[in-house]
């Protein structure tokens, strides 16, 4: 064989196994980093999509409290939460109850007992929560309302904070939580100043938080926080 079929036939060969393993360990690796991209991906779309679900359960949670309604006829509310016909006040934790994991209910809505009072009527007298047992399983579409109701929020809890500035003697400043805790409330942190011009104290403000918490599947506990302060205007009767 002539030195110029032998370097034809060398430049024709296939790769040596020393050179198919080399190629499939470089292909391995970058395999591992396209798969270790993907996770982190697929963990940053689930954060996103649960932190907008959370939002979205505390704005909606926040909003009904908003809406609730508060008269005090004597402008003693403070001093006489008995007194049903002059003394209406809606945002009471009674109302406003905690949702643990598997509890938060959307489809049939918040559900109350009402009363009516001195001629007003439907004054929220407590919340009711909505269980598996207030659907209708026996239908098929009772069935769907559940699965497809605790799908999307199974993992969420919704806790439900109300401070009243006319439980404490000095001005409130600023009320927020601690923790969060997983699988209970958090604490409560209400800082006070003496009144002043600027920051007098008063009577008539509730600080309400709402805090929406989940886990994600690896166990690691995340929270939505958001508050208002809803001033009541006290009517005379």
């Amino acid at each position: 064989m002539t030195r110029q079929r032998a370097r034809i036939l060398r430049s024709q060969a296939g790769m040596s196994l020393a050179e198919a393993v080399v190629a499939i360990g470089i292909f391995g690796i970058a395999l591992l980093g396209l798969n270790t991209l993907l996770i982190s991906t697929i963990r940053t779309s689930e954060l996103a999509r649960d932190t907008a679900t959370a939002r979205f359960l505390a704005v909606h949670r926040l909003e009904q409290i908003k809406n609730a309604r508060y008269r005090d006829g004597n402008r003693d509310g403070w001093l006489d939460p008995n007194d049903a016909c002059t003394d209406i006040d809606e945002v009471i934790p009674a109302n406003w109850f905690d949702e643990d994991y598997g509890e938060v209910d959307l489809l049939n809505g918040t559900r109350f007992n009402y009363r009516s009072c001195a001629a007003i009527p439907d004054i929220k007298q407590s919340g009711i929560k909505v269980t598996r047992a207030d659907y209708d399983l026996s239908t098929a579409q009772g069935r769907h309302d559940w699965e497809v109701n605790h799908a999307q929020y199974a993992k969420f809890r919704r806790e439900v904070y109300i401070v009243d500035s006319a439980d404490y003697t000095d001005a409130i400043v600023r009320v927020t939580l601690d923790g969060p805790r997983a699988d209970s409330r958090d604490n409560v942190i209400v800082e006070t100043e003496s009144p002043s011009a600027a920051n007098p104290a008063t009577n008539y403000v509730k600080y309400v938080l709402v805090r929406v918490k989940w886990k994600d599947s690896h166990g690691q506990v995340h929270h939505v926080t958001l508050s208002t302060e809803k001033a009541f205007y006290i009517p005379e009767f």
